[in-house]
């Protein structure tokens, strides 16, 4: 019987909305294909969610690969506040879950110091509604290893077999079921809540 609900956030819950982003700010598209490859999908961007390395060290590295472009990365920095925006159905969502008795748990990797602002600018208004989380880089650990989710399920006494994951990610899915918990990979809100209606019987 499912009785908690683990969602990741990006791409989930809120939109990861880089490439929209760049595009607001205005950069050359020959910029934003670099940035593509050497922020937001490089070696360090999965590091700075990891959170093994303070983010000075992550941003002189960032900086040291994009020398040629440290005024259109400096802009995009500044506006990292934008990074995302919650999708419409989030808190409605997470709310009636919560009214159908069911307990709601956040696992994501999100880099701490991002995260931290993002919920000081209104970004994820979910917050609250969750009976608890497990963020990436204040615990240092990441998805898809396992250690992340034996941490999510020992930190709220949480028996895997009475959980359903759901993330974007093929990946980390694979991970939650190797567990015991059941898995939804997320392609849309409407394919993931009828995956989840299904499971909980409707």
């Amino acid at each position: 019987m499912i009785k908690n609900v683990v969602f990741d956030i990006g791409n989930v819950l809120v939109n990861f909305r880089w490439r929209a982003l760049m595009e607001d700010l205005q950069l050359p598209e020959k910029t934003r294909k670099i940035f593509e490859k050497t922020v937001f999908r490089s070696h360090w961007w999965g590091e700075y969610d990891h959170g093994i390395y303070e983010e000075s060290e992550i941003l002189e590295n960032f900086r040291a690969d994009n020398k040629e472009h440290l005024d259109e990365f400096n802009l995009v920095w500044d506006n990292r506040s934008r990074l995302v925006e919650p999708y419409a159905y989030a808190v409605d969502w997470i709310s009636q879950l919560k009214e159908a008795g069911l307990k709601v748990y956040l696992l994501s990797n999100y880099p701490r110091e991002v995260f931290t602002l993002h919920a000081a600018c209104g970004n994820f208004p979910f917050l609250d509604k969750v009976d608890g989380k497990v963020v990436s880089g204040f615990v240092k650990k990441i998805k898809p290893n396992a250690d992340i989710y034996e941490h999510l399920l020992k930190e709220y006494n949480l028996s895997a077999g009475e959980c359903v994951f759901i993330d974007d990610r093929a990946e980390n899915v694979e991970t939650a079921r190797a567990l015991g918990m059941k898995g939804i990979v997320f392609a849309d809100y409407a394919q993931a809540r009828a995956e989840l209606e299904g499971m909980l019987g409707g």
